[in-house]
């Protein structure tokens, strides 16, 4: 095949074109979105003073640079879109597929109809994606021996990461915990290794320094609090009695999502937009830090409630989902036709995910049979260990978290069966 990567693209622009202008025109707004645009002013007139530290800037810089154009900003994501399809075919090169499996599988993952929307929404999740992607690619393309420039690329694309998401510091320490499996050397991972620590440590302390200037609490986001709250919201009443301004009406907005059929990871938000805790006269990140605290006493008190709630988020990880305004396209029925393409991604999503999550004691064991940390044990521990910490910090919307994952999960199955198809192949036919 001559020019994969060009006959790529000729295939990528046009159905994100025909997507955008054909069948959906609109640019996504969600309840996450305002607090990026808000953010994204204050960058523009470079005034951080008394923001509330609710989002960090790596994705409002992006807005800013669109000049707060919506309209240009979903053409910047269309662009980094077409980049990530871009990366995915030289990392699919890099676990040794041949070229037209590069450029179909490439197809096919650009093609997923959660990728194309989160390019029409004002959410993270593509930019998420695009860098993502271009860290694996650094990891698949240095597996064996990296050297300091190399590192300090990946410490860069990290940083950024976490100043998009402060989720993703988890990521150099994962990384730098390979390294150490690999050959410990005290000197070399002080000298060497701990470069990829750098960026995401600066970005992810200095937001929180300019957090604690503005709101007087040392935090990467003042959702923190509200989001660890989230995971009590099963057990909410079994916390301490001196938090039970806080508990009682979580209880009563759990009891009233459930009885309205919403989704009862919503409740503390439910509480809180319905002004509850106005009584209190409390700013967010106070009352934010206040729920943080009622719980950390609540999981302390109730650890085994926690862990049932974190093996409920742990599998919500694992589902598929997609991010669109179903009422929102150009002409009737397009979305009937849309949402009956997606159920059939969706089921094949699912199977991918299914066939991972099998794999994953398969991976774990080898490495522990070879004493090898193999580029497929890097790509497993990669996403699991991403599916374990985010089912630990929240519960709710989950799928969310799992979509800059799904393309290793995806690749990684594809992997096996080519690396194991005699033996599969012979399995069958027996």
């Amino acid at each position: 095949m001559r020019n994969p990567l060009k006959l790529l693209l000729i295939y990528a622009v046009p159905i994100r074109l025909i997507l955008a202008l054909f069948f959906y025109s609109h640019i996504t707004i969600f309840p996450d979105s305002q607090g990026y645009i808000d953010l994204a002013h204050r960058l523009l007139n470079l005034n951080l003073s008394g923001y509330n530290g609710q989002r960090s800037p790596g994705y409002p810089l992006l807005i800013s640079f669109a000049f707060d154009n919506l309209l240009v900003l979903k053409i910047y994501q269309m662009l980094i879109g077409l980049g990530t399809t871009v990366v995915w075919y030289k990392i699919l090169r890099r676990l040794k597929f041949t070229t037209k499996q590069c450029f179909w599988i490439a197809c096919a993952l650009t093609s997923l109809l959660d990728v194309l929307f989160y390019e029409t929404a004002v959410l993270v999740e593509s930019v998420i994606l695009c860098l993502m992607s271009c860290c694996v690619y650094l990891i698949c393309k240095h597996h064996k021996s990296i050297n300091k420039k190399q590192l300090w690329l990946l410490s860069i694309l990290l940083g950024f990461m976490t100043l998009i998401k402060p989720f993703y510091a988890f990521l150099p320490f994962l990384i730098t915990g390979w390294f150490l499996l690999k050959r410990w050397n005290f000197k070399r991972l002080i000298c060497h290794y701990s470069i990829v620590l750098v960026c995401p440590l600066i970005a992810y302390f200095g937001w929180s320094y300019v957090n604690k200037i503005n709101t007087g609490y040392f935090v990467s986001t003042t959702f923190i609090g509200l989001n660890l709250a989230q995971n009590c919201v099963h057990y909410a009443e079994k916390g301490p009695l001196k938090y039970q301004w806080l508990s009682e009406p979580y209880v009563h907005y759990r009891k009233k999502s459930i009885a309205n059929n919403r989704d009862v990871a919503m409740a503390i938000w439910a509480a809180y937009n319905a002004g509850a805790y106005d009584k209190y006269d409390l700013s967010f990140p106070d009352l934010s830090h206040q729920l943080g605290l009622y719980a950390k006493a609540t999981i302390y008190q109730n650890p085994f409630d926690y862990l049932q709630q974190v093996a409920l988020s742990w599998w919500k990880f694992w589902k598929p989902s997609i991010m669109w305004n179903y009422d929102s396209f150009n002409f009737p029925y397009a979305n009937k036709i849309f949402l009956l393409l997606w159920k059939f991604q969706k089921l094949i999503l699912w199977t991918s995910r299914v066939a991972f999550i099998a794999l994953i004691p398969y991976y774990f064991f080898k490495a522990i049979k070879t004493r090898k940390i193999s580029l497929e044990f890097k790509l497993m521990s990669l996403v699991l260990a991403g599916s374990i910490l985010q089912a630990a910090v929240t519960y709710g919307s989950n799928s969310r978290f799992s979509f800059p994952f799904e393309f290793i999960m995806v690749m990684l199955v594809l992997h096996f069966i080519r690396v194991n198809k005699t033996a599969i192949k012979k399995r069958f036919t027996q």
